[in-house]
């Protein structure tokens, strides 16, 4: 059963559901520790699921993060009772490289402390300045919000809680793979069985491309779009079968072309998907290779594909495509500044395909 903490309840100032965040529920059954409730919003998809909010603050309420701190997903919560009628609190993360994966955050609220794996107590107004996030990012009095999860990991589009001095953390789309459940998990897999995969590194082609087309850069970006659904038909014979994933990431530089490939992923959001990576690195953001690679080679390791495509002029892919030659998928890499680049690596199948030729009209 999931819960609610005193704190988001106080923040907001009204019982609410934690799927719809309206205040239509009714209180099923009361305890010295929580109240349990259901929503009776007809067009809530968690109307007549249960849930708890508690009575009391847990131990540091206010100074305890609810996020991940390696993916920034919300915590999935689980109030569990056991034989012996202690109460339990379980903040979990389902993502594939957190360690409370396997080993949760258990609250006792029984005794009114915490046991086991303890998680990090962070004073937030203590660390307002490192280096980890921009300082434009850096607000106080705002819960870290993510647009397509709730604060309980089910998707939400409206999570706007507040609560004391953390900062905000927006992020567009999840990066696969790094907070799925395992259901999640399987269902990302098995949607690309059968289908064109083209993985785009989409800082790497828009500074590349920026440094050739300096001018009218929009008109060439929607050009490049055209080329790429262009090409899947030409080389794959398909102009439906195929999936794109654009991975990108917050830096100032890429924000106006990131907001046309999402317009791109809005007309075609059966096929085509925008990933923004923000993860803190130095005074920016983190890159993306390892990202794109670990879903690459995920979905060419698991999946039966008609075809796979990285769209780059990074070097640093070659490896996933010897994987895709050895699985015998036929294979392209699109870069800028190809073939040349890539003529001192002989790998059979594996085609290099220049974009500039596409440009030279």
């Amino acid at each position: 059963m999931y819960f609610i903490l005193r704190s988001e309840i106080e923040a907001k100032g009204n019982n609410f559901c934690p799927r719809c965040y309206k205040t239509q529920i009714k209180r099923l059954d009361k305890s010295e520790f929580y109240n349990k409730y259901s929503c009776w919003n007809k067009d809530c998809d968690f109307r007549n699921t249960p849930f708890a909010i508690l009575n009391h603050k847990i131990e540091r309420e206010d100074e305890f993060d609810p996020y991940c701190d390696n993916c920034r997903e919300p915590f999935i919560r689980e109030l569990n009772i056991v034989d012996d009628g202690i109460t339990y609190l379980i903040f979990k993360c389902t993502g594939k490289l957190c360690e409370t994966e396997s080993n949760p955050y258990k609250y006792n609220l029984v005794s009114n402390n915490w046991e086991g794996n303890l998680p990090e107590i962070k004073i937030y107004d203590e660390i307002l300045e490192v280096d980890r996030y921009p300082e434009e990012d850096v607000k106080t009095n705002i819960i870290p919000r993510n647009e397509k999860t709730s604060l309980f990991g089910l998707k939400n589009s409206t999570s706007t809680l507040v609560s004391k001095s953390t900062r905000v953390y927006e992020i567009s789309e999840d990066i696969p793979l790094l907070t799925m459940s395992s259901e999640e998990y399987d269902s990302f897999l098995k949607i690309h069985n059968q289908k064109v995969v083209v993985l785009v590194d989409l800082p790497n082609f828009i500074r590349t491309m920026r440094e050739h087309h300096p001018n009218r850069f929009e008109e060439v970006i929607k050009k490049s779009h055209q080329l790429l659904l262009k090409s899947i038909k030409n080389l794959f014979n398909t102009s439906d079968e195929y999936i794109i994933r654009y991975f990108s990431k917050p830096d100032d530089d890429l924000k106006s072309s990131n907001n046309l490939i999402k317009d791109f992923c809005k007309a075609n959001s059966s096929s085509e998907y925008f990933h923004l990576l923000i993860l803190g690195k130095g005074k920016g953001f983190s890159d993306i290779d390892n990202y794109l690679i670990a879903n690459g080679v995920e979905i060419l390791e698991r999946c039966a594909l008609k075809g796979f495509m990285i769209v780059s002029s990074d070097k640093d892919y070659l490896p996933v495509m010897r994987i895709a030659k050895y699985r015998n998928i036929k294979s392209y890499i699109m870069g800028i500044n190809t073939p040349k680049v890539y003529e001192q690596y002989k790998i059979a199948d594996i085609k290099f395909l220049g974009m500039m030729k596409y440009f030279k009209k």
